[in-house]
Protein backbone atom coordinates (compact mmCIF):
# COMPACT_ATOMS: atom_id res chain seq x y z
CA UNK A 1 0.00 0.00 0.00
CA UNK A 2 1.55 3.24 -1.29
CA UNK A 3 0.67 6.46 0.76
CA UNK A 4 1.09 10.18 -0.58
CA UNK A 5 0.87 12.48 1.97
CA UNK A 6 0.77 16.26 2.14
CA UNK A 7 1.68 16.54 5.81
CA UNK A 8 1.94 20.42 5.06
CA UNK A 9 4.83 20.57 8.26
CA UNK A 10 8.50 22.41 7.03
CA UNK A 11 11.21 20.13 6.96
CA UNK A 12 14.95 20.75 7.12
CA UNK A 13 16.74 19.27 3.66
CA UNK A 14 20.46 17.97 5.27
CA UNK A 15 22.78 15.47 3.16
CA UNK A 16 20.38 13.76 0.71
CA UNK A 17 17.72 13.35 3.79
CA UNK A 18 14.32 15.67 4.96
CA UNK A 19 13.88 16.01 8.73
CA UNK A 20 11.66 17.39 10.97
CA UNK A 21 10.17 17.33 14.51
CA UNK A 22 6.41 17.03 13.47
CA UNK A 23 5.42 13.23 13.98
CA UNK A 24 2.66 13.19 11.32
CA UNK A 25 4.72 10.92 8.53
CA UNK A 26 6.64 8.98 10.74
CA UNK A 27 3.15 7.38 11.86
CA UNK A 28 2.14 6.88 8.62
CA UNK A 29 5.47 5.32 7.91
CA UNK A 30 5.13 2.81 10.97
CA UNK A 31 2.02 1.73 9.80
CA UNK A 32 2.69 1.30 5.99
CA UNK A 33 6.91 1.01 6.03
CA UNK A 34 9.09 4.04 5.38
CA UNK A 35 9.58 2.89 1.35
CA UNK A 36 5.73 3.30 1.08
CA UNK A 37 4.90 6.67 2.50
CA UNK A 38 5.88 9.81 -0.32
CA UNK A 39 5.82 13.00 1.55
CA UNK A 40 5.01 16.98 0.02
CA UNK A 41 5.88 19.53 2.53
CA UNK A 42 7.22 22.77 2.40
CA UNK A 43 11.46 22.33 2.97
CA UNK A 44 14.46 24.65 3.26
CA UNK A 45 18.36 23.48 2.41
CA UNK A 46 19.99 23.82 5.84
CA UNK A 47 23.94 23.43 6.37
CA UNK A 48 23.45 21.40 9.69
CA UNK A 49 21.03 18.69 10.92
CA UNK A 50 18.32 19.11 13.16
CA UNK A 51 19.60 18.46 16.81
CA UNK A 52 16.42 17.18 17.43
CA UNK A 53 14.22 15.34 14.73
CA UNK A 54 10.89 12.67 15.08
CA UNK A 55 10.82 11.95 10.54
CA UNK A 56 13.34 11.46 8.08
CA UNK A 57 12.59 10.80 4.75
CA UNK A 58 15.02 10.30 1.97
CA UNK A 59 15.20 12.50 -0.69
CA UNK A 60 13.48 9.68 -3.38
CA UNK A 61 10.70 9.85 -1.41
CA UNK A 62 9.98 14.20 -0.78
CA UNK A 63 8.66 16.18 -3.07
CA UNK A 64 9.62 19.93 -1.95
CA UNK A 65 6.48 22.44 -2.32
CA UNK A 66 6.90 26.19 -1.74
CA UNK A 67 7.36 27.54 1.97
CA UNK A 68 4.58 29.30 3.78
CA UNK A 69 4.73 29.85 7.78
CA UNK A 70 1.00 30.02 8.40
CA UNK A 71 -2.58 30.09 7.16
CA UNK A 72 -2.40 33.65 6.90
CA UNK A 73 1.27 33.74 4.97
CA UNK A 74 0.04 31.05 2.67
CA UNK A 75 -3.70 32.88 1.97
CA UNK A 76 -1.35 36.41 2.02
CA UNK A 77 0.97 34.85 -0.73
CA UNK A 78 -1.59 33.32 -2.81
CA UNK A 79 -4.01 36.20 -3.25
CA UNK A 80 -0.54 39.18 -3.62
CA UNK A 81 2.34 36.70 -5.38
CA UNK A 82 2.06 36.54 -8.65
CA UNK A 83 1.49 32.82 -10.23
CA UNK A 84 2.02 31.53 -6.23
CA UNK A 85 -0.64 29.28 -6.37
CA UNK A 86 -0.87 28.32 -9.75
CA UNK A 87 2.63 26.72 -9.14
CA UNK A 88 1.04 25.02 -6.40
CA UNK A 89 -1.71 23.29 -8.29
CA UNK A 90 0.76 22.69 -10.88
CA UNK A 91 3.39 20.61 -8.53
CA UNK A 92 0.32 18.77 -6.86
CA UNK A 93 -0.97 18.14 -9.86
CA UNK A 94 2.44 16.62 -11.03
CA UNK A 95 2.64 14.26 -8.08
CA UNK A 96 -0.85 12.99 -8.37
CA UNK A 97 -0.32 12.07 -11.98
CA UNK A 98 2.73 10.28 -11.27
CA UNK A 99 1.30 8.28 -7.97
CA UNK A 100 -2.33 7.87 -9.69
CA UNK A 101 -3.85 4.67 -7.63
CA UNK A 102 -2.25 5.38 -4.66
CA UNK A 103 -3.71 6.48 -1.21
CA UNK A 104 -3.71 10.45 -0.94
CA UNK A 105 -3.24 11.61 2.67
CA UNK A 106 -3.91 15.47 3.26
CA UNK A 107 -4.34 16.79 6.93
CA UNK A 108 -6.60 20.06 7.58
CA UNK A 109 -6.03 22.92 8.34
CA UNK A 110 -3.02 23.21 6.30
CA UNK A 111 -3.78 25.48 3.50
CA UNK A 112 -1.35 23.49 1.14
CA UNK A 113 -3.12 20.38 2.17
CA UNK A 114 -6.35 21.28 1.41
CA UNK A 115 -5.41 22.62 -2.30
CA UNK A 116 -3.79 18.91 -2.63
CA UNK A 117 -6.73 17.11 -1.15
CA UNK A 118 -9.03 18.85 -3.72
CA UNK A 119 -6.28 18.72 -6.60
CA UNK A 120 -6.76 14.86 -6.03
CA UNK A 121 -10.40 14.45 -5.84
CA UNK A 122 -10.42 16.35 -9.33
CA UNK A 123 -8.62 13.47 -10.08
CA UNK A 124 -10.64 11.00 -9.34
CA UNK A 125 -8.31 9.39 -6.54
CA UNK A 126 -9.31 8.20 -2.71
CA UNK A 127 -8.03 11.23 -0.33
CA UNK A 128 -7.70 10.43 3.63
CA UNK A 129 -8.85 14.11 5.12
CA UNK A 130 -6.93 13.82 8.38
CA UNK A 131 -8.75 16.34 10.44
CA UNK A 132 -5.85 17.54 13.39
CA UNK A 133 -7.00 20.63 14.54
CA UNK A 134 -9.93 23.39 13.91
CA UNK A 135 -8.82 26.33 12.27
CA UNK A 136 -12.41 28.10 12.28
CA UNK A 137 -12.18 30.38 15.40
CA UNK A 138 -8.33 30.76 15.77
CA UNK A 139 -8.86 34.35 14.54
CA UNK A 140 -10.10 34.77 18.07
CA UNK A 141 -6.76 34.74 19.25
CA UNK A 142 -5.42 38.17 21.32
CA UNK A 143 -2.62 37.89 19.21
CA UNK A 144 -4.35 39.92 15.95
CA UNK A 145 -5.15 43.03 15.46
CA UNK A 146 -8.76 44.07 14.95
CA UNK A 147 -7.98 43.69 10.59
CA UNK A 148 -6.61 40.74 11.15
CA UNK A 149 -9.36 39.07 13.53
CA UNK A 150 -11.97 40.72 10.43
CA UNK A 151 -9.65 38.84 7.52
CA UNK A 152 -9.21 35.93 9.66
CA UNK A 153 -12.93 35.60 10.55
CA UNK A 154 -13.67 36.05 6.82
CA UNK A 155 -10.83 33.76 5.96
CA UNK A 156 -12.35 30.96 8.24
CA UNK A 157 -15.59 31.17 6.49
CA UNK A 158 -13.97 30.56 3.26
CA UNK A 159 -12.20 27.26 4.78
CA UNK A 160 -15.47 26.01 6.21
CA UNK A 161 -16.43 26.19 2.59
CA UNK A 162 -13.24 23.87 1.54
CA UNK A 163 -13.87 21.55 4.21
CA UNK A 164 -17.13 20.78 3.40
CA UNK A 165 -16.23 20.00 -0.17
CA UNK A 166 -13.70 17.79 0.74
CA UNK A 167 -15.22 15.86 3.65
CA UNK A 168 -18.78 15.10 1.56
CA UNK A 169 -16.89 14.23 -1.29
CA UNK A 170 -17.60 10.17 -1.90
CA UNK A 171 -13.97 9.44 -1.96
CA UNK A 172 -13.25 11.22 1.18
CA UNK A 173 -12.41 8.85 4.50
CA UNK A 174 -12.17 11.93 7.08
CA UNK A 175 -10.03 11.20 10.26
CA UNK A 176 -11.40 12.99 13.13
CA UNK A 177 -8.99 14.18 15.72
CA UNK A 178 -11.66 14.95 18.82
CA UNK A 179 -15.07 15.67 19.13
CA UNK A 180 -15.62 18.41 17.35
CA UNK A 181 -14.02 17.86 14.16
CA UNK A 182 -16.01 14.28 14.40
CA UNK A 183 -19.52 16.38 14.92
CA UNK A 184 -18.50 18.75 12.01
CA UNK A 185 -17.62 15.93 9.28
CA UNK A 186 -20.36 13.80 10.45
CA UNK A 187 -22.54 16.60 9.59
CA UNK A 188 -21.39 15.71 5.48
CA UNK A 189 -20.43 12.07 5.36
CA UNK A 190 -21.27 10.12 8.22
CA UNK A 191 -21.01 6.91 6.97
CA UNK A 192 -16.88 8.00 5.72
CA UNK A 193 -15.97 9.67 8.98
CA UNK A 194 -14.44 8.18 12.11
CA UNK A 195 -12.35 9.11 15.21
CA UNK A 196 -7.99 8.94 14.87
CA UNK A 197 -5.35 9.66 16.81
CA UNK A 198 -1.75 9.38 15.05
CA UNK A 199 -0.34 8.34 17.99
CA UNK A 200 3.46 7.33 18.41
CA UNK A 201 3.66 6.16 22.01
CA UNK A 202 4.08 2.25 21.79
CA UNK A 203 2.56 0.33 24.81
CA UNK A 204 5.09 0.45 27.45
CA UNK A 205 7.02 -3.11 28.34
CA UNK A 206 7.17 -1.88 32.24
CA UNK A 207 4.68 0.21 34.42
CA UNK A 208 5.44 0.94 37.46
CA UNK A 209 4.19 3.40 39.91
CA UNK A 210 6.50 6.78 40.40
CA UNK A 211 9.22 6.89 43.36
CA UNK A 212 8.02 9.77 45.58
CA UNK A 213 10.38 12.96 46.05
CA UNK A 214 9.80 14.25 49.34
CA UNK A 215 6.08 13.31 49.27
CA UNK A 216 6.45 15.99 45.93
CA UNK A 217 3.52 15.53 43.81
CA UNK A 218 5.11 14.98 40.22
CA UNK A 219 3.14 16.91 37.11
CA UNK A 220 4.41 16.25 33.84
CA UNK A 221 4.06 18.75 30.79
CA UNK A 222 4.69 17.81 27.30
CA UNK A 223 4.32 19.63 24.34
CA UNK A 224 5.19 22.99 22.25
CA UNK A 225 5.97 25.86 24.73
CA UNK A 226 3.91 28.69 23.59
CA UNK A 227 1.64 30.60 25.34
CA UNK A 228 -1.10 29.75 24.29
CA UNK A 229 -0.40 25.80 25.73
CA UNK A 230 -1.01 27.00 28.92
CA UNK A 231 2.82 26.37 29.92
CA UNK A 232 2.59 29.74 31.95
CA UNK A 233 -1.04 29.16 33.69
CA UNK A 234 0.71 25.64 34.60
CA UNK A 235 4.29 27.25 36.22
CA UNK A 236 2.00 29.70 38.47
CA UNK A 237 -0.07 27.25 39.79
CA UNK A 238 3.34 25.18 40.33
CA UNK A 239 4.69 28.51 42.43
CA UNK A 240 1.92 28.61 44.08
CA UNK A 241 1.97 25.01 45.26
CA UNK A 242 5.83 24.92 45.43
CA UNK A 243 5.97 23.00 48.15
CA UNK A 244 3.73 19.64 47.29
CA UNK A 245 4.74 20.03 43.55
CA UNK A 246 7.30 19.05 41.25
CA UNK A 247 6.49 20.21 37.46
CA UNK A 248 8.93 18.89 34.16
CA UNK A 249 8.26 20.20 30.92
CA UNK A 250 8.80 18.79 27.85
CA UNK A 251 9.51 20.44 24.94
CA UNK A 252 10.76 23.57 22.92
CA UNK A 253 9.24 26.49 21.32
CA UNK A 254 9.70 30.06 20.65
CA UNK A 255 8.48 31.09 24.45
CA UNK A 256 10.79 28.38 26.07
CA UNK A 257 13.61 31.20 26.97
CA UNK A 258 10.90 33.22 28.64
CA UNK A 259 9.36 30.48 30.57
CA UNK A 260 12.59 29.85 31.96
CA UNK A 261 13.45 33.57 32.80
CA UNK A 262 9.82 33.47 35.15
CA UNK A 263 10.92 30.01 37.05
CA UNK A 264 14.61 32.01 37.77
CA UNK A 265 12.28 35.35 38.80
CA UNK A 266 10.30 33.24 41.48
CA UNK A 267 13.07 31.01 42.08
CA UNK A 268 11.53 27.91 41.24
CA UNK A 269 14.14 25.57 39.90
CA UNK A 270 13.91 23.18 42.19
CA UNK A 271 10.34 22.70 41.70
CA UNK A 272 9.75 23.04 37.43
CA UNK A 273 12.58 21.64 35.22
CA UNK A 274 12.82 21.85 31.56
CA UNK A 275 14.28 18.64 29.49
CA UNK A 276 14.23 20.51 25.97
CA UNK A 277 12.90 18.57 23.06
CA UNK A 278 13.48 14.84 23.48
CA UNK A 279 13.35 11.69 21.29
CA UNK A 280 9.91 9.29 21.99
CA UNK A 281 12.04 6.84 23.06
CA UNK A 282 12.86 8.60 26.16
CA UNK A 283 9.91 10.05 27.26
CA UNK A 284 8.77 6.09 28.66
CA UNK A 285 11.14 7.30 31.93
CA UNK A 286 9.10 10.40 32.38
CA UNK A 287 5.45 9.11 31.78
CA UNK A 288 6.62 6.38 33.96
CA UNK A 289 8.23 8.69 36.82
CA UNK A 290 4.82 11.09 37.10
CA UNK A 291 1.62 10.91 38.79
CA UNK A 292 -0.49 13.07 36.49
CA UNK A 293 -0.30 14.63 32.80
CA UNK A 294 -1.78 17.99 32.58
CA UNK A 295 -2.52 19.58 28.91
CA UNK A 296 -3.63 23.08 30.05
CA UNK A 297 -4.13 24.58 26.76
CA UNK A 298 -6.21 28.34 26.41
CA UNK A 299 -6.31 28.41 22.29
CA UNK A 300 -8.72 27.86 20.05
CA UNK A 301 -7.57 25.50 17.59
CA UNK A 302 -6.95 22.06 19.53
CA UNK A 303 -8.34 18.56 18.17
CA UNK A 304 -7.71 15.97 20.63
CA UNK A 305 -4.34 16.21 21.98
CA UNK A 306 -1.96 12.58 21.90
CA UNK A 307 0.09 13.39 24.76
CA UNK A 308 -3.66 12.74 27.11
CA UNK A 309 -3.45 8.88 25.29
CA UNK A 310 0.30 8.73 25.95
CA UNK A 311 -0.54 9.15 29.98
CA UNK A 312 -2.98 6.89 29.69
CA UNK A 313 -0.87 4.40 27.95
CA UNK A 314 1.24 4.41 31.18
CA UNK A 315 -1.76 4.52 33.55
CA UNK A 316 -1.60 8.33 34.78
CA UNK A 317 -4.59 11.02 35.12
CA UNK A 318 -4.99 13.67 32.74
CA UNK A 319 -6.07 17.50 33.72
CA UNK A 320 -7.18 19.09 30.71
CA UNK A 321 -8.25 22.37 29.48
CA UNK A 322 -12.00 22.12 27.77
CA UNK A 323 -10.61 23.14 24.63
CA UNK A 324 -11.02 21.12 21.05
CA UNK A 325 -12.06 17.84 21.02
CA UNK A 326 -10.89 16.77 24.74
CA UNK A 327 -14.39 15.08 25.23
CA UNK A 328 -14.14 12.58 22.73
CA UNK A 329 -12.25 10.36 25.16
CA UNK A 330 -12.10 12.23 28.71
CA UNK A 331 -14.57 11.73 31.04
CA UNK A 332 -14.79 14.50 33.58
CA UNK A 333 -13.99 12.87 36.97
CA UNK A 334 -13.77 9.70 35.84
CA UNK A 335 -10.70 9.55 33.69
CA UNK A 336 -9.59 12.66 34.32
CA UNK A 337 -10.02 16.42 35.57
CA UNK A 338 -11.18 19.09 32.89
CA UNK A 339 -11.20 22.75 33.75
CA UNK A 340 -12.18 26.34 32.36
CA UNK A 341 -9.04 27.13 29.30
CA UNK A 342 -7.14 30.12 31.17
CA UNK A 343 -8.83 29.56 34.85
CA UNK A 344 -5.59 29.10 37.10
CA UNK A 345 -7.94 28.89 39.98
CA UNK A 346 -10.02 25.64 38.11
CA UNK A 347 -6.14 24.72 36.99
CA UNK A 348 -4.90 24.67 40.67
CA UNK A 349 -7.82 23.32 42.41
CA UNK A 350 -7.42 20.51 40.02
CA UNK A 351 -4.67 19.39 40.99
CA UNK A 352 -4.97 19.87 44.50
CA UNK A 353 -7.83 17.63 44.48
CA UNK A 354 -5.70 14.88 43.48
CA UNK A 355 -2.69 15.57 45.38
CA UNK A 356 -5.08 15.67 48.79
CA UNK A 357 -7.19 13.15 47.43
CA UNK A 358 -5.35 9.70 47.49
CA UNK A 359 -8.78 7.38 47.21
CA UNK A 360 -9.95 9.55 44.08
CA UNK A 361 -6.70 10.01 42.78
CA UNK A 362 -6.48 5.77 42.68
CA UNK A 363 -10.06 5.72 41.37
CA UNK A 364 -9.38 8.20 38.10
CA UNK A 365 -5.88 6.25 37.76
CA UNK A 366 -7.96 2.83 37.19
CA UNK A 367 -9.78 4.35 34.45
CA UNK A 368 -7.61 5.70 33.04
CA UNK A 369 -5.88 1.95 32.89
CA UNK A 370 -9.30 0.93 30.73
CA UNK A 371 -8.47 3.55 28.50
CA UNK A 372 -5.17 2.17 27.67
CA UNK A 373 -6.46 -0.08 24.95
CA UNK A 374 -6.83 3.17 22.82
CA UNK A 375 -3.61 4.64 23.51
CA UNK A 376 -0.91 2.57 21.72
CA UNK A 377 -0.47 3.06 18.28
CA UNK A 378 -0.71 -0.44 17.66
CA UNK A 379 -4.32 0.31 18.17
CA UNK A 380 -4.28 3.43 15.59
CA UNK A 381 -2.06 2.01 13.22
CA UNK A 382 -4.27 -1.52 13.18
CA UNK A 383 -7.18 0.92 12.53
CA UNK A 384 -5.70 2.69 9.98
CA UNK A 385 -5.08 -0.71 7.77
CA UNK A 386 -7.86 -1.52 8.18
CA UNK A 387 -9.74 1.51 6.19
CA UNK A 388 -6.77 1.30 4.06
CA UNK A 389 -7.71 -2.10 2.94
Amino acid sequence: MKIVAFVGEPFDSYNGNYYTKQTSAAFLQDAVGIESVYVCSPSRTTNTMLKSFSTKVSQSNFYSFPNYNSTKDFAIKSLFKRGYLKSYKAKADEVIKEHSGACFWIRSPSMGSLLFGIQALKAGERVFHHMCADSSSTWKDPKYSFVEKIFGFLFSKYLSIKLKKICAHKNTVNLCTGDVLEKFSAKYSPKNTHQFVDLMAKKPKNIHQPVKTNNLFKMLFLGRIVEDKGVFDLIEVARQLKDKVQLTIIGDGVDLDRAKQLVALHSLEETVKFTGLLPNNELSEHYSQTDVVVVPSNNHYEGFPRVIMEGWAFNKPVIVSNTGGVKAFVKHNVNGLIFTPGSKRELKSAVNKLLSDERFYFELQAEAEKMAVYSSQDYWVNFLNTLLK
